[in-house]
């Protein structure tokens, strides 16, 4: 009877594990969707700056006329091509710029605000970790955001190339040289290898943002500036150096130099001949020990922002 009993059991066991596992990334879906909900400006930002340029362009198109733009250059239709893919790439730089300053601003907030507010002590009366909650925020800025800007950015440069090609047929504007669907399909993608890269160059500095917010009694901005730059006075009075400020430079900017190691310039522009993906050098990339360690310390100021969280409700 006993051994039936532990043959059930044992027959049950391997289907109690996917309810639970359908139960949390339920907790984490609801989780992702409240941070959407009470910080719109993650999403409207970036929609409003895609409509502006949209507006722009439409704007532009109607009173500016340019049939003769030479787009061939010296290297044939492939170097139109590029020149076109650069145009595209400094319109769609503002939303880029948009959705970095909102991100830096709502991992800034969106712990301290729920001690603001007080709200901290509803959403802790739910049976909802800690852990999961900081980590909700986290795969917001660093995954959720920059997918949905990266698909945004898709978009407008569907609707800006359709809007050329219109204006090219009207004989506004002349025709892309060297259009290549493959071409633009490889783009995008090596533009997506960008943003994964970046996320995860950048994850020690979200964690960062995270455990001020999670710290800060009052004014995490504040708290966010003053040590780097009182740490920047300090070393270069007492010391005469500037490896902090050289530090938090190269953390910001130091991946795109090694992402792009394969490009070459000649003759004052670049060569942007070939395809896009070519000219990333993702192995170098991936193999940096700084993106690793980076990581590793993104873990410890996650656990950090995690523990300060389940023991302060303060404001």
């Amino acid at each position: 009877m006993s051994s039936t009993v532990a043959d059930a059991a044992d027959e049950r066991a391997p289907s109690a594990a996917p309810p639970a596992a359908k139960a949390l990334s339920s907790t984490l879906l609801s989780l992702v969707r409240r941070e959407l909900w009470e910080h719109r400006a993650l999403w409207l930002g970036p929609a409003v700056v895609a409509g502006l340029i949209v507006l722009g362009a439409l704007t532009a198109s109607v009173k500016y006329r340019a049939p003769n733009l030479d787009m061939s250059g010296d290297e044939g239709p492939w170097h139109g091509m590029a020149m076109f893919g650069v145009m595209q790439g400094s319109v769609t730089m503002p939303l880029a710029l948009v959705t970095t300053i909102v991100l830096v601003f709502y991992l800034l907030d969106c712990l301290y605000a729920e001690r603001k507010d007080r709200s901290i002590l509803f959403w802790k009366s739910l049976p909802v970790s800690d852990g999961l909650t900081v980590l909700s925020k986290l795969l917001v800025a660093l995954l959720l955001v920059p997918l949905g800007v990266f698909a945004l950015g898709l978009v407008l440069s569907l609707a800006l190339t359709g809007l050329w090609q219109v204006n090219a047929f009207l004989g506004r504007l002349p025709v892309i040289p060297g259009w290549d669907m493959a071409g633009w399909l490889q783009t995008e993608l090596a533009l997506l290898l960008c943003f994964l890269v970046g996320a995860l160059w950048y994850a020690p500095c979200a964690a960062y943002l995270l455990l001020v917010s999670a710290w800060a009694r009052r004014n995490p901005f504040l708290w966010l500036t003053l040590p780097p730059v009182a740490a920047q006075i300090l070393e270069r009075v007492a010391f005469g150096t500037h490896y902090v400020a050289g530090f938090i430079g190269y953390r910001l900017f130091g991946i795109w130099p090694k992402l792009f190691g394969h490009m070459h310039f000649g003759r004052g522009r670049a060569h942007l001949l070939g395809s896009a993906l070519a000219q990333l050098d993702l192995g170098a990339a991936l193999a940096d020990l700084d993106l690793w360690l980076g990581l590793a310390a993104a873990a410890g100021l996650t656990f950090a922002a995690i523990r300060i969280r389940r023991y302060r409700d303060d404001t």
